[in-house]
């Protein structure tokens, strides 16, 4: 396939798309992530200012079988093959129809930790604010960048209540906003952290006036798994999903999980059915039931 030089043609089109994919609601890291991957491809034609079908397809199936060049990687293909397509559909005006197979990659299975695991992470942690951050991911099912997000105008103390917002610098889509519960135990503890604070600050703000860095916190738990003597390949990320399955665990129905954790579909949250262990079914009899 010939490769096109750089041309002005290219950096029209892909300022066009990524205004088309933002004004859609996309993320401003999501419209960077797929605007790279259409500039690609269209370095790859002979016509960037007017790719057609045939173009996408030998694109796509280059980056399969290992012959284009500078292009998407294999493990990207996906995101590749969607970022034309919004391409053809809402920038050049052309639904596009891929007749290259894609192969759907399994998804790896999320890391879940025990309670008493957990409890060891906590109990080991001493700086304050990285405290509260595990116990807050984990009671109430949290991301680490809808944590990081959270503003003290979110926490609703006397509601036991947390309001994740949608934002730019996310994955999630802009406008999307959920609400999810907080513990018992950790809300006294957030009252005191946040208690005299602005509504607009940052519930755990960094030293450049925005929020705590996803590294400084990722940095931290991976310290504190060593310390506390828990030997699985577990991140931040993990504490939610730990949250997930302990209270499909308990017997809570996926639909209330779902909602909590801001799943758009069921499906997405049934993974963690599969995570769950036997030995910790409650199974009684029916008459004491």
């Amino acid at each position: 396939m010939p490769a096109a030089k750089h041309s002005p043609a290219i950096g029209d089109l892909i300022k066009k798309y990524k205004q088309e994919l933002i004004s859609r609601d996309y993320s401003a890291r999501t419209a960077e992530v797929y605007a790279t991957s259409v500039s690609s491809f269209l370095r790859n034609v002979t016509d960037p200012a007017s790719p057609t079908e045939e173009d996408a397809n030998n694109y796509i199936k280059g980056i399969l079988d290992g012959t284009t060049k500078g292009g998407a990687s294999q493990s990207s293909v996906g995101i590749a093959a969607s970022a034309i397509k919004l391409l053809f559909k809402h920038t050049l005006g052309t639904p596009l129809n891929l007749s290259v197979e894609l192969k759907r990659r399994a998804r790896p299975m999320p890391t879940i930790l025990a309670r008493d695991e957990i409890q060891k992470v906590v109990g080991v942690t001493r700086n304050v604010s990285h405290r509260l951050i595990f116990q807050l991911m984990y009671s109430s099912g949290l991301k680490l960048d809808e944590l990081l997000g959270l503003k003290v105008k979110d926490v609703d103390i006397d509601g036991k209540n947390l309001v994740i917002r949608g934002n730019s610098t996310s994955g999630r889509k802009a406008k999307q906003t959920r609400t999810t519960i907080m513990s018992e135990k950790v809300a006294p503890m957030l009252h005191a952290f946040i208690v005299d604070r602005e509504t607009e600050a940052y519930v755990f703000p960094g030293i450049d006036g925005g929020h705590m860095t996803p590294r400084a916190v990722q940095k931290a738990f991976k310290h504190a798994l060593q310390k506390a003597g828990v030997n699985k390949k577990a991140s931040c990320n993990s504490l939610r999903h730990s949250f997930a399955v302990h209270l499909l665990e308990k017997g809570v129905d996926i639909k209330h999980v779902r909602r909590l954790l801001g799943h758009a579909r069921t499906e997405t949250t049934s993974i963690y059915k599969r995570l769950i262990s036997d030995d910790t079914i409650d199974i009684k009899s029916p008459l004491d039931a």
